[in-house]
């Protein structure tokens, strides 16, 4: 009953226009091999757009999609800007250098950042790249066939609602490297690409080939990446040239989007690269936290894609008042002393009427009755007579 008292009180004061709260800027960590908030720098103080071309023209470059560095168009928090892959049909190509390279030996990797789908999205990636360390690596020539260590984020079209983990690993036998495929989380990720809310997608990996996958904070995918169900397939590039850790992947030395859209304006934020967890927990609380709702906002926010989460919030409040109401009113408890509705149980039983209101006093004896009988009997003949005399007026 308290709680849904507590909530229709809070949709009653909701405003119908949320109020926006000035983002509170972020202080970039030194210790972490790659963070990113983009609410200050411009784009190209860091990043690297693409400009490799297509093999078939020279002259045409095979990513001219657009990047952006903006806020939102309906920005709840002034001040929070955010990198926009723009261009709808496109392939949009990004990358930039890590502060120092990462190298997976002995302490875990934690990759994580935010992604919104701004548009009804039909097909498109949203997926990362760890591009790893090669004396061949030029990030303007980044493209499709760059090696990469891990890949890791949603990904849809059509139907499909996927989020990849790719492992890039050497084979011990050969020397050849090949690519881990971790299965695909059970839950439904369809709400994570239609609600246009932004979702925060974490990756830790361990030496061990433990790897867990959250989104939002709550955990959908954990498992070993080096076991008997996992899928392999043979990546075309060579062996990296650093050295490989105990899991086969190699030093990675930047962190790059290589994406293609259909419908465009996809929003990326808050990158993070790092082998400390509890700096991943500052981080995460310092930028994902001040950004979220509260309890009465994540309940509305829920019922965009579950309708019927309505009739249980109605249910939840109209219940309690309908108890409340029929419980409390009306309440003989509650009426003026003088009336004859006012009584406690711990009061003498009282005669249905009493003497002195509109009903004459009731008979309490034998001759009473008789004494009652004979009055009416004379109001009876009194009452003929003057119905004689009545007729006896007509007819004259």
């Amino acid at each position: 009953m308290m709680f849904g008292r507590l909530l229709l009180a809070c949709v009653c004061l909701t405003p119908a226009d949320p109020v926006q709260d000035t983002y509170r800027l972020v202080q970039v960590p030194e210790e972490a091999h790659f963070a990113e908030t983009f609410d200050s720098d411009p784009l190209d103080r860091r990043w690297v757009q693409s400009k490799a071309v297509k093999e078939t023209d020279a002259e045409a470059l095979k990513y001219d999609g657009q990047w952006v560095v903006e806020e939102p168009a309906a920005a709840m928090y002034p001040g929070n800007r955010a990198l926009v892959m723009k261009s709808s049909g496109r392939h949009h190509a990004i990358a930039a250098y890590l502060h120092t390279p990462f190298n997976f030996i002995h302490t875990p990797l934690c990759l994580q950042y935010e992604v919104r789908f701004g548009r009804d999205v039909e097909c498109s990636g949203a997926y990362i790249k760890l591009l790893t360390q090669t004396h061949l690596l030029r990030l303007s020539q980044f493209s499709e066939s760059t090696p990469y260590s891990v890949m890791f984020g949603p990904d849809k079209c059509g139907t499909s609602h996927r989020l990849h983990l790719i492992v890039r690993v050497m084979d011990s036998s050969n020397g050849r490297n090949q690519e881990i495929h971790a299965p695909q989380p059970v839950d439904d990720l369809t709400v994570y690409f239609t609600d246009r809310q932004p979702h925060l997608y974490t990756l830790q990996l361990y030496q061990d080939s433990r790897y867990e996958i959250f989104i939002d904070q709550s955990l959908i995918s954990q498992g070993r990446l080096l076991t008997d169900e996992v899928q392999y397939t043979e990546s075309p590039d060579s062996q990296p040239e650093s050295p490989v850790s105990g899991l086969g992947v190699g030093s990675v030395a930047a962190l790059g989007l290589e994406l293609w859209s259909l419908s465009g304006e996809v929003m990326f934020d808050n990158f993070l690269l790092t082998d400390d967890l509890k700096l991943a927990e500052r981080w995460t609380q310092d930028t994902w936290g001040q950004k979220q709702p509260g309890l009465l906002e994540r309940l509305l926010i829920a019922t965009n894609s579950r309708p019927w989460l309505w009739g249980v919030y109605i249910f939840t409040v109209g219940l309690p008042i309908t108890l409340f109401i029929s419980y409390m009113w009306p309440d003989k408890r509650f009426g003026p002393p003088d009336q004859d509705y006012y009584y406690k149980k711990s009061d003498d039983p009282q005669p249905d009427r009493q003497p002195g209101r509109d009903q004459p006093d009731r008979p309490t004896s034998l001759s009473d009755y008789g004494a009652v009988s004979r009055e009416g009997a004379r109001r009876r003949e009194t009452q003929k007579v003057q119905r004689k005399s009545d007729l006896e007026v007509e007819n004259e």
